[in-house]
């Protein structure tokens, strides 16, 4: 998990200049890939914990990308704006297939 927390901060990093589009789908792969590894097995609170490190990574990113000033970011990006319309994928679903708020 760390390797992928790592991975994650290098791409959210101020220097990535890329698209939010090209950014995200760099980001989703990475998840989708981190999955399908690990979809094995009991693996719900290590896929919160990653779902809560990428919410407080992307979040960060876009406020400083939007130069959002005294502000965290956090009512403008909001959970379900980034993973909702943003559209960066959530690991941790519950077992009727919708993601957790």
């Amino acid at each position: 998990m760390q390797r992928l927390k790592e991975s994650i901060y290098e791409l959210l990093r101020p220097s990535n200049l890329g698209t939010w589009e090209e950014v995200r789908e760099a980001l989703n792969a990475r998840l989708q890939g981190w999955r399908g590894y690990f979809s094995y097995g009991s693996v719900a609170k290590a896929s919160r914990a990653v779902d809560a490190y990428v919410y407080d990574r992307v979040r960060h990113f876009l406020r400083r990308r939007e130069q959002a000033s005294g502000s965290r970011g956090t009512r403008r990006f909001a959970s379900h704006v980034v993973y909702g319309s943003l559209g960066v994928l959530r690991l941790y679903r519950t077992s009727g297939g919708v993601a957790c708020a």
